[in-house]
């Protein structure tokens, strides 16, 4: 199983679970920071951050889910198709470990975390609660099925992103609704490749909502 950092309820009493998943190149201590905004509201929920299975071909210490050396949509896809089994054995194994339903466990993620987000609901949505994806982009074409039919996603994308352009959302969001999901986008003045204030809130408010 991929190895994870946790931010545990403090009374024990846990119902529900956020898995973030960082971006290329960072590690799950990095997306970790979340809890520590996010963990005061939501006082049964657990929120786990896995490394990614690979060391990053660009060093540093860090890891990716999948190579960005061919910086294709073919390359980016297959490379996510390559890593799933393991985010998806990662789910089952804390979903078992932690006792919570299946509806009880949300996705968050950022950049290639997010696509990995993304890829996920795609392949198991009866097996998420939503998804809330930052900075990212959609790897497959969906579609339709009724397991998607009213699935909530969140995307929140900085308008002046230099890295992952603010356009891939708004197809994402467009090829997700085609398909049946319920997306809600946010699309923020001259925010860059990262997570703001605001960012934070819809975040907040989604898991508030749908977990």
């Amino acid at each position: 199983m991929l190895n994870y950092k946790a931010h545990l309820p403090e009374n024990g009493n846990l119902e529900s679970i956020v898995i973030l998943l960082h971006g290329y190149g960072a590690n799950g201590a990095d997306l970790l920071d979340l809890a520590n905004v996010w963990a005061s509201s939501f006082p049964k929920t657990a929120f786990l951050s896995p490394d990614a299975p690979t060391p990053c071909e660009m060093g540093g210490g860090g890891f990716q889910w999948f190579s960005l050396s061919d910086y294709t949509p073919a390359s980016m896809k297959a490379g996510a198709e390559s890593v799933y089994s393991e985010l998806e054995e990662f789910i089952s194994e804390v979903q078992k470990k932690y006792g919570v339903a299946d509806k009880k466990i949300a996705l968050c993620g950022f950049s290639q975390g997010t696509m990995m987000s993304l890829y996920a609901a795609l392949q198991i949505p009866e097996k998420l609660g939503g998804v809330i994806g930052y900075s990212g982009a959609l790897l497959d074409d969906p579609k339709a099925r009724e397991e998607y039919k009213d699935f909530p996603v969140v995307l929140i994308h900085g308008e002046s992103d230099p890295v992952v352009p603010v356009q891939a959302t708004v197809m994402a969001t467009h090829a997700l609704e085609k398909a049946g999901f319920k997306v809600e986008q946010n699309l923020i003045p001259l925010l860059q490749h990262g997570i703001d204030q605001k960012g934070l809130e819809i975040g907040a408010n989604f898991l508030k909502k749908y977990l």
